[in-house]
């Protein structure tokens, strides 16, 4: 399937009593700390491609709610293979934000990730490696804090 130009990440996370946790994964070409990521494809929305991207990098058998976050990127249109196939003139591509409740669900890591753990906000911003995913999961911090999720997407 042709990659669209957009990327997505989402959060994953758990409420454990008060407290809430979040899933990073151990990527497994580049030996970095992530969230779930991944671009979209022909025509999906990028609410689809969020919810198929954790699906296929989490191993979820069922599905979860998936909330959309205010968190946005741009990346370098040069950084994916897919870019000559692109209209001229994307040199960017936009990444949208998103985060998936776990708290009832159990994940198995796809061959993309060599592990993944559950951290506490402090403990997962210091190992991730990237400022859009620091920047999404502290958002979804600040939200869950404030008991203020925006409505799931369908």
């Amino acid at each position: 399937m042709p990659r669209a130009p957009f990327q997505v990440l989402v959060v994953p996370f758990r409420r454990v009593g008060e407290q809430s946790e979040f899933a990073v994964l151990r990527r497994t070409d580049m030996d970095v700390w992530q969230v779930v990521a991944g671009g979209g494809e022909d025509d999906e929305s990028p609410a689809q491609a969020a919810a198929r991207e954790a699906h296929a990098e989490l191993g979820l058998c069922r599905s979860v709610p998936l909330y959309p976050l205010q968190s946005t990127a741009s990346i370098p249109a040069r950084f994916f293979v897919a870019h000559s196939s692109w209209p001229a003139g994307t040199y960017v591509v936009p990444e949208y934000s998103f985060a998936i409740d776990l708290t009832e669900a159990e994940i198995k890591v796809s061959h993309e990730h060599t592990e993944a753990q559950w951290l506490d906000y402090q403990a997962a911003h210091d190992v991730l490696q990237f400022d859009s995913n620091r920047t999404a999961l502290g958002e979804l911090h600040e939200r869950l804090l404030a008991s203020d999720l925006p409505l799931p997407v369908d």
